[in-house]
């Protein structure tokens, strides 16, 4: 085997790059022909590569806007989360409140009660009335994430035995005995 066939650190990075960019155009497409909305979190998507960094290996990254995971769970706007399902409810301190270390009166009466803070940043209130739930999940980054996993792990596999196929060729060559004639 020649070390000109072996897959080289910039192909890696340039594949990873092109496997980022095409789940972010899948995930793109599939948010713009699915959804209203107004296009900020289409704007805001972006895939990332981190860098190789001392043999550590590399992150690959999706930054959106925050309303994104929101669409992913359907939560927000009078919708909460509660056992993976969306219900009629609110959060008794918003993230909002949490971020500027606002309190109000139902988290200084949880506070009285005995809760710890982390509690009270995560206790939600369900309204007691069955009403119809308008919001559903929907998946539109963890699916296709998924369903391109198997080509991401052909790039990784390559890269990753053609190092090691270099390693062993390099320890097979230190240790080969070589005639030398006298």
């Amino acid at each position: 085997m020649s070390d000109e066939k072996l897959m080289t650190v910039e192909e890696f990075d340039a594949a990873l790059k092109r496997w980022a960019r095409s789940v972010a155009g899948l995930s793109s497409y599939y948010l713009e022909s699915r959804r209203k909305g107004t296009g900020e979190l289409f704007r805001s998507f972006r895939p990332y590569v981190d860098p190789i960094k001392q043999n550590t290996g590399r992150r690959i990254a999706f930054k959106f806007a925050r309303h994104g995971v929101f669409l992913h769970y359907g939560a927000g706007r009078g919708y909460v989360i509660i056992n993976g399902q969306p219900v009629r409810g609110y959060r008794i301190l918003s993230l909002r409140e949490q971020a500027k270390g606002i309190s109000n009166a139902e988290a200084n009466e949880m506070q009285k009660r005995g809760y710890s803070v982390s509690h009270i940043n995560r206790a939600k209130k369900v309204y007691s009335e069955e009403q119809r739930v308008l919001r559903e999940p929907f998946d539109w980054l963890d699916g296709i994430i998924e369903g391109d996993t198997p080509d991401l792990v052909k790039i990784s596999t390559q890269f990753y035995g053609d190092r090691s196929v270099a390693q062993l060729l390099n320890q097979i060559r230190k240790t080969k005995i070589v005639k030398v004639r006298l």
